[in-house]
């Protein structure tokens, strides 16, 4: 079951919340991990933690996922982390998805492997940090889509087409559900109204999670943390 904390400042209780497992998981083990998500989200979220005590120096940097395009494209989500985040600390690795790579689904294979390396194996993510598309998506994981809706282990990250359906258009590379769901936290955060029937289906709608991938939050074994405003949560 998602906790569900109406905030109001969702990026300030978010930060709050990566300083706690992230310092939290470095205590415990010596060193944590956690995926940086894209989109609107992210850069208010990379503003406050630029202030926070995050033990950047016993911290290991993944990605959700990352569009086909070099890492200066606008349409970069490592160019966003970079540029509001990772340029201002100093963590202890930063694993890139390489949206670049010619072949993506060899691209992939790399990065699972380089999870599995730095996580060990099976690994397992610290903390996971997610937005909600308005079609369910959470990292790249479109609704339709069998990466979406894989249950297996066997895979952790997949090259995806192009979506057709939300911009930019571009093929993605995106963690599967299996490091969502073994998490030991996952943060979700939502503004706003026009999110608020978006965040009542991912949490009281009839479960199908091949139509709405943001699901997999309800098969996730560590903590899950719904951070909102009034106005997103006013469907609850």
């Amino acid at each position: 079951m998602s906790e569900v904390a109406i905030v109001p400042d969702v990026p300030a209780a978010t930060a709050e919340l990566v300083v706690e497992s992230l310092a939290g998981a470095a205590a415990a083990r010596g060193r944590s991990a956690v995926a940086l998500t894209g989109g609107s989200t992210a850069a208010p979220l990379f503003g406050r933690l630029r202030e926070a005590a995050v033990p950047w120096e016993r911290t290991e940097i993944f990605f959700t996922d990352e569009r086909a395009v070099p890492p200066d494209h606008e349409w970069s989500n490592y160019r966003l982390a970079r540029e509001g985040l990772l340029g201002h600390v100093a963590a202890r690795a930063v694993h890139r998805m390489r949206g670049e790579s010619p072949d993506l689904d060899a691209e992939a294979e790399r990065y699972a492997e380089e999870v599995r390396s730095s996580l060990g194996d099976p690994p397992r993510l610290d903390l996971v940090l997610l937005g909600l598309g308005p079609d369910g998506h959470i990292c790249s994981l479109f609704p339709g889509r069998p990466a979406s809706a894989r249950r297996g282990d066997e895979q952790l990250v997949q090259h995806v087409a192009a979506p057709t359906h939300v911009d930019p258009k571009v093929p993605r590379l995106t963690l599967l559900p299996f490091l969502v769901v073994t998490a030991r936290a996952v943060v979700l955060q939502i503004k706003g109204a026009d999110k608020a029937e978006l965040l009542a289906r991912t949490l009281k709608g009839e479960e199908d999670l091949m139509a709405w991938p943001a699901h997999w939050l309800r098969k996730a074994c560590g903590r899950v943390v719904v951070v909102c405003d009034e106005a997103a949560a006013s469907k609850l």
